[in-house]
Order: C-alpha cells, then sequence, then structure tokens
C-alpha cells in the first residue's frame, strides 16, 4: 500500500507540474486548446488526488470521486484536440458523454456487485475518448504533416491501449505500482507532444504574418508606381503644356506683364521639380534602368544637397544582382535610415557601404552623432524612430534578411544600422 501510495504520489506530481506548464501556455498564448489541455491536466490532478485519498482512507466517496474525474479528463482531452483542429462544435448528444462518467460511476461503486461488470464500461468509455482524440491528431498529421500531431496520436493511442489492461491487471495489483510510472511516462510524452504542436503552430501563424505582410508591402509598393506613373504621365505632362504655353505668351507680351509671366513660369518651375522629386520618392526610376548600386549612389548624393550632410558612399567588392523586391527594399532601408539621421541624429558624417559577403549583401550606414537609447529596443513604440527602425526589420525579415542596429557608447561615435540581406532573395 505504502509502495502504491509513493507512486501515486509522484505522479500527481509530475501531473501538477503539466498542468502548470499549460496553465503558464495558456497565459502566455491565450489559445483556446491550451485552455482545453490546462483544464484536462486539472482534471488529471485531482483523479490523482482522489484515488491517493481513497488509499489512505479506504473510503468509497474517493473512489467515486476518482471514476468521475478520470471520464472527466478523457472527454476535456478529447474537446482540447477537437479545439486545436477547429472542428469542436457542440452537439446535444454531447451530454450524454459528459453524464456518463457520473451516473456509471456511482452503479459501478454503489449498486454492481461484480467488478468486471463494473470496471469494464467504465474502462471501454475511457478507452474509445483516448482512440478519438488519437484519431484526431492522426488526421491532423495526415493533413500538415505536424511532428507534434504525430507524437499525440502516438502516445495517445498506446495509452488507449494501456487502459484496456486496468480490468484484467492493474485493479488486481499484477502491475502495482509500475502501471503508475508508466502513466507518468504518458503524461510526459502528451505533454512534450503539447509544447511541439503549440510551437509548431505559432511558427505557422509566423510564417502567415510574414506573407500578409509582404503581400502589404509588395501591394504598397504597386500603390507607388502607379501613383508615380500617373503623376509623370498626366500631371507633370499637364503642367509641362502650361509651361509651354506661358512661354509663348512671355514672348510677345509687353513689358508690364512680362514680370508677371516670369513670376509664373518660376512657380510651374518649382511645382514640375516637387512633382518630379515626389514620383522619384515614389518609384526610384533608377533601380529599374541602371540597377542598385547607382541608384544608391544618386540617393546618397542627392541627399547629401537637400541637407547638408557629409555623405559618402562606397560599394566594396562586385555587387551581383538581386531580385526587384530585394533591390526596392534596400533602396528604401536607405531612404529611411538617411532621414532618421537627418530628423534625429544630430550628425555632421555619414558613411554608406554597400558590399557582397558571398552568400548576401550587406548594407552598412554609421553616423557621428548622439545615437539611440537601448540599441533602439528602449525607444517609445510610437516615436517616428522605432517605427523606422521597425518597418525596416518588417521590410527585410519578408525577405529572409535580417537588420541590426547599435548605438555606440562613446560621445560622438553615433549610431549605426546594418542590413544583410540573401543574394537569392526574390
Amino acid at each position: 500500500m505504502i509502495v502504491e501510495l509513493d507512486a501515486v504520489i509522484l505522479q500527481g506530481a509530475v501531473t501538477l507540474g503539466t498542468a502548470a506548464l499549460s496553465w503558464y501556455l495558456y497565459l502566455t498564448w491565450r489559445r483556446a486548446d491550451v485552455l482545453w489541455w490546462a483544464v484536462a491536466w486539472t482534471l488529471y490532478v485531482l483523479r490523482v488526488a482522489a484515488i491517493a485519498a481513497f488509499l489512505a482512507t479506504g473510503a468509497e466517496a474517493w473512489l467515486f470521486a476518482h471514476q468521475i474525474l478520470t471520464g472527466l479528463t478523457a472527454l476535456a482531452l478529447l474537446w482540447a484536440a477537437l479545439t486545436f483542429s477547429r472542428s469542436a462544435q457542440w452537439r446535444p448528444w454531447y451530454a450524454a458523454a459528459v453524464v456518463f462518467p457520473f451516473a456509471w460511476s456511482y452503479l459501478a461503486i454503489y449498486e454492481l456487485q461484480s467488478f468486471l461488470a463494473a470496471a469494464l464500461p467504465a474502462v471501454l468509455f475511457l478507452s474509445f475518448a483516448t482512440l478519438l482524440t488519437s484519431r484526431v491528431f492522426f488526421v491532423q498529421w495526415r493533413a500538415t504533416q505536424s511532428r507534434g500531431a504525430l507524437v499525440l496520436a502516438v502516445v495517445l493511442f498506446l495509452w488507449a491501449l494501456h487502459h484496456l489492461d486496468y480490468p484484467l491487471l492493474r485493479a488486481r495489483g499484477a502491475w502495482n505500482p509500475w502501471g503508475y510510472y508508466i502513466d507518468i511516462l504518458f503524461v510526459l510524452a502528451t505533454g512534450i507532444g503539447v509544447v511541439i504542436l503549440g510551437f509548431e503552430e505559432l511558427k505557422r501563424r509566423s510564417i502567415e504574418i510574414e506573407r500578409i505582410s509582404s503581400r502589404l508591402l509588395r501591394q504598397h509598393e504597386d500603390d507607388r508606381r502607379r501613383l508615380s506613373l500617373e503623376l509623370h504621365d498626366q500631371t507633370a505632362q499637364v503642367w509641362a503644356a502650361v509651361r509651354m504655353q506661358l512661354g509663348l505668351l512671355r514672348e510677345g507680351a509687353p513689358a508690364a506683364s512680362a514680370l508677371r509671366l516670369d513670376r509664373l513660369l518660376a512657380l510651374v518651375d518649382s511645382g514640375i521639380r516637387s512633382i518630379r522629386s515626389v514620383t522619384t520618392d515614389l518609384r526610384p526610376p533608377l533601380l529599374d534602368d541602371l540597377g542598385l548600386t547607382p541608384a544608391l549612389r544618386t540617393l546618397v548624393h542627392s541627399f547629401a544637397e537637400q541637407t547638408g550632410l557629409k555623405i559618402t558612399f562606397e560599394a566594396t567588392g562586385d555587387v551581383p544582382a538581386i531580385g526587384p523586391d530585394a533591390a526596392l527594399a534596400l533602396y528604401r532601408v536607405l531612404q529611411e535610415a538617411l532621414s532618421n539621421v537627418a530628423r534625429h541624429a544630430d550628425a555632421t558624417a555619414v558613411s554608406v557601404r554597400l558590399g557582397s559577403t558571398g552568400r548576401g549583401l550587406t548594407l552598412a550606414v554609421a553616423d557621428d552623432g548622439r545615437g539611440f537609447p537601448g540599441n533602439g529596443v528602449a525607444l517609445p513604440p510610437a516615436s517616428p524612430t522605432a517605427l523606422g527602425l521597425a518597418g525596416m526589420r518588417e521590410r527585410i525579415g519578408a525577405l529572409g534578411g535580417s537588420v541590426a542596429f547599435e548605438s555606440h557608447a562613446a560621445a560622438g561615435a553615433g549610431a549605426s544600422v546594418t542590413v544583410t540581406l540573401p543574394i537569392d532573395a526574390r
């Protein structure tokens, strides 16, 4: 009896740890299926506590509670599986499955005199519920090739078979206390499968979010391209025609009107330059016409003229050709980095280096300004700089690259942004 009680206590401790982990994962992930796993393991802990109390006191009430909790645990595990597979939908006849553990436990403990007649239906119910849970995960594995689903399908199938030996072996002491240790292994294996399944699901959702982000970025760039073409082909052409007509009027205008027409021509020229600047920002034509390196060099030269910053550009080694999305991403990152320097860094000089590492491209932007706190992590989430850095990570991450920010501790050392992008990025 003492050996059996010790095994029950060990099983309770292991299951309590599994339940605590499940509740922690639920509080972290806030997923319905994880909630039901936590509920199931909590019921299992109560079940173990009930059998421990029965072994210690011999009171039939604890055995009655143990039988009910055993059935409810199996149903909670099945519902957790159905919730994960997104096929959980309550049906009226499910109520019969919930009532069965209560009704049959009463009959088995207090009414029936035959042990086999009392135990066999309960064991078949428990084994059938566990087999259904295994089948749910097997179907999930067939559909998704999920390793976690495969682990759970196998473990729960073996556990269902293990339930069947109860009326023949374990209840007669043949497996005492090894039956408890086998249950402990099943609990641990099921918990491991749930954790694997959870992380696989999070990874899948992360990939979906990256795909959505990539599609949104591509749609954003397509909208910019379309707007740029409309401004260039329509608005700019209209202003060019207006300028031509004003020029013709200026040639034959009297001296009194010439000065006014000159001011109008100057305003039109300013508007045309503004439209050209906007179209260039919306969609850099040099990327399509000349390629990445000339486009970045022109961007650096233009930005230096606009801001008065001393900006150097260096392209080291042979810069291989990359996909248009990757080239545009590097161009946008350099735009954002230079804009952040001009607005926030209080810098006087900036160096831009583009190079090849054999397997990828690197773009490094370093300034001599005041830097930013905490390598960008401590910036307020809503600040323009933080949003810009997050945009860089999102844009480059969608292409399989990485962005590293560094704020140097030495005064005047400034900050640097280094982008690494695979050459085969598409």
